[in-house]
């Protein structure tokens, strides 16, 4: 290969996190500015994966029509109870080892009760023996099982101690997932200045109510699941349950970021809008709109002092009648 087809392989490389839209035309660009170039050509090539990587982060995602999707807020809600149910019944809904009673046989007058001797914690099975049996062979049968005494912590494998404090273990780790999470992306929704055209008060507290439901059905799906594989690996239930509220969490902010405060619908149609460098004078960001017409939402591309995050405009009814 020579040094030519070199260049133009990583160019061909890089333009593989190019989104597809815009891959042969940026493709074309570089390889037309590669003939111009006649010193420290490897090092111009290597540069086209910065730009490659800018589009690819930058490039607003196509809009394509899924078969299963969370734009219902009543369907992003069934989702998350039907996913909390499960491993609640993962965790706790299994039903326990416990022997049946036999069915009454011929001559059970006759039969005594009798319970294995033993500590409080053991396992104490009672069994069904003959009274005129001889006392050397008065020994319990499997079929003569009737009940099972084991506590149900045992069962569940949590000591009591345990289960005292999974409600303090719980809490330490939401307290830790919200400080880290905090640190690393802020936890502000953004700003939805009122206006005339704004729906009355309790309304636009729906979606207040919506993150909350959001939240809590997350948490309860984090700390049923991290209990199911704490019966499996015990150390890592605690680490589990961390990465599941940190990614439950995150999830659930941004989600709620890119819903429509007036119906609880995601926003679709995102357009970008400006240039980077003309973030001083001119708007420069994405713009998004609910398909309803409720309003618009923008979302800047740089955080500068006068927009450091998104904002909410309410649009007029007549809105609604100019979309699809």
């Amino acid at each position: 290969m020579t040094l030519r087809g070199l260049h133009v392989a990583i160019l061909q490389g890089a333009a593989l996190l190019v989104p597809p839209a815009n891959r042969a035309e940026w493709l074309a660009e570089w390889r037309a500015e590669l003939w111009y170039v006649n010193r420290r050509a490897t090092a111009f090539c290597l540069g086209s994966f910065c730009d490659a990587f800018w589009l690819h982060r930058n490039s607003p995602a196509p809009i394509t029509r899924r078969k299963f999707s969370l734009d219902s807020p009543v369907r992003c809600v069934m989702f998350l109870a039907l996913l909390t149910s499960l491993s609640w019944l993962l965790a706790f809904g299994w039903p326990s080892h416990d022997v049946s009673p036999p069915s009454p046989a011929r001559g059970a007058q006759d039969l005594a009760k009798v319970s294995a001797a033993g500590q409080p914690n053991e396992l104490a099975p009672s069994v069904l023996v003959e009274p005129d049996q001889p006392q050397a062979n008065r020994t319990p049968r499997r079929s003569s099982v009737i009940a099972c005494n084991q506590p149900a912590q045992q069962r569940a494998g949590t000591s009591p101690q345990a289960s005292e404090n999974l409600p303090l273990a719980c809490l330490a780790i939401c307290i830790l997932t919200l400080g880290i999470l905090s640190s690393v992306r802020p936890l502000s929704l953004g700003e939805y200045p009122a206006n005339r055209y704004a729906p009355a008060a309790p309304f636009r507290l729906l979606r207040w109510v919506f993150l909350t439901i959001k939240i809590s059905l997350l948490l309860s799906a984090a700390i049923c699941g991290s209990l199911v594989l704490g019966t499996i690996i015990q150390p890592i239930a605690p680490m589990a349950m961390f990465l599941g509220l940190y990614f439950g969490f995150r999830w659930a902010l941004m989600d709620q970021r890119q819903r429509c405060p007036v119906c609880l619908r995601l926003l679709s149609n995102p357009t970008r809008i400006g240039d980077s460098s003309q973030s001083f004078l001119g708007w420069y960001g994405t713009e998004l709109v609910c398909s309803q017409g409720h309003g618009l939402l923008y979302i800047p591309g740089t955080s500068t002092s006068w927009c450091r995050t998104q904002r909410w405009q309410y649009l007029d009814p007549t809105w609604s009648n100019l979309l699809p």
